[in-house]
């Protein structure tokens, strides 16, 4: 029985768990390889929850199937018990014809020695008469003296005749009655013959009846050790695949906390400097100018799409706008919106190539959003002034035209709805 169908998958998952825990802490240097790995073992965690809900249901489907045999092996059973009453019952005929074929063979003697005794009669009258000679019934009614002597010699005669027709008689149906009593000695002699036969049959039957049932039984306790088997290791891999999980967000954690720290830092060091403004980066004429205050526009370009609820311009389905979009041509430089730490930069689902930057502002932690970017200009860690080139304008992943999608979270991003705020509370185009 195939229990597992993609076993070339759970090995390959295995080997991604063995090198993720392995893996040591300092690996993740960047919150931007962190969120991939914890992207990947996000992935792995799907992926065997999905083999466990599939072995879930091959273990429903066994189930059905043991129920089967569990219903074949009540039927063997039944029949083991038909069976064992059948053997007694021919084992019963069996007794009885063996004390019918004594009871004719006691018959056969019997009549034989009657027989035998009718002989020896016979053989005596006929071995007289032929020592006193050959003398007819009609001499010894001739030889009578008077009619009275004629009378009791005819009554004589006739006796002895009566006798011998008499004798005659008895042992012919003797004879036949022996002859009748050996063919049925001969037929239930057979019938016995058969019967045993039968009963062999029957032992060899019920024999393989309960080799059946074994072999059935054997199967199914091998099925259920095996699926159990099964799905024990997957929930371990599965919850190897947590522990790592809760491991990578850790790191995530920390190093978030490292990039908040040098947000900090650097605030304090502007602050000291008493520097409010900001380069314009390679941008060129097209970059945006730098406004005063805390906060610039991102990108030069047309409002197109503001923060909330909308119509989606691909699905087509009314969902919320957790940013505002600002188009242009592609290329336009991308600046930082405030002062801060990269700690995000590469591809990013739907926001195709993205750039995070995490700002500590009069201690208040902020990250800005720059998505569907066509090239990023910085790395994650790079330390970014306000106004500075980061990226240029694209039309990557989810975007239906070239544009700045541009979002301001308060605290860390996690996703996109946590932290969500209105950036034009922030920025001013």
């Amino acid at each position: 029985m195939k229990i597992s169908k993609k076993p070339f998958r759970i090995l390959m998952t295995t080997a991604a768990l063995v090198v993720a825990i392995q893996m040591p802490v300092t690996y993740a240097a960047s919150l931007s390889d962190l969120k991939d790995e914890k992207s990947e073992v996000e992935e792995q965690k799907d992926h065997l929850s999905n083999e466990i809900k599939e072995k879930s249901a091959e273990i429903n489907v066994i189930k059905s199937k043991q129920q089967q045999l569990l219903d074949q092996i009540t039927q063997i059973t039944d029949k083991i018990t038909n069976t064992n009453n059948e053997i007694n019952n021919v084992a019963k005929e069996i007794e009885v014809a063996a004390a019918e074929i004594e009871t004719l063979k006691a018959n056969i003697v019997a009549l034989q020695e009657k027989i035998d005794q009718r002989n020896e009669l016979l053989a005596e009258r006929a071995r007289a008469l032929q020592a006193n000679g050959s003398v007819s019934f009609l001499d010894v009614l001739l030889g009578a003296n008077s009619f009275v002597d004629f009378i009791d010699r005819m009554s004589a005669v006739n006796t002895l005749m009566d006798a011998d027709r008499q004798i005659m008689k008895e042992q012919k149906q003797d004879q036949d009655k022996l002859e009748e009593e050996k063919l049925t000695l001969e037929n239930r002699k057979k019938e016995l013959e058969a019967k045993k036969t039968k009963l062999d049959s029957l032992k060899a039957s019920l024999n393989s009846q309960k080799q059946e049932k074994d072999s059935l039984i054997k199967q199914l306790e091998a099925q259920q050790k095996q699926i159990a088997s099964e799905k024990q290791v997957l929930e371990e891999q599965y919850e190897e695949a947590v522990e790592i999980s809760d491991e990578i967000n850790a790191q995530i954690a920390a190093e978030q906390k490292r990039l908040l720290e040098i947000a900090r830092q650097q605030e304090a060091a502007r602050k000291a400097a008493a520097n409010n403004g900001g380069s314009g980066g390679s941008g060129g004429g097209s970059a945006p100018a730098v406004s005063a205050g805390n906060w610039t526009k991102p990108a030069n370009g047309r409002y197109t799409s503001s923060y909330g609820a909308r119509v989606h311009p691909i699905s087509g389905a009314y969902k919320f706008h957790y940013g505002i979009d600002l188009a242009n041509s592609t290329g336009t430089p991308v600046v930082a919106a405030a002062d801060g730490v990269v700690s995000y930069a590469g591809r990013l689902s739907t926001f195709g190539n993205v750039v995070m930057i995490t700002h500590s502002i009069d201690g208040q932690i902020f990250t800005s959003v720059y998505a569907h970017l066509n090239s990023i200009g910085v790395g994650v860690g790079t330390q970014v002034s306000k106004g500075q080139y980061i990226a240029a304008m694209g039309n990557t992943g989810g975007s239906t035209g070239t544009h700045l999608h541009f979002e301001i979270h308060v605290g860390t991003w996690v996703r996109q709805s946590v932290g969500s705020v209105n950036p034009l509370n922030y920025i001013s185009l």
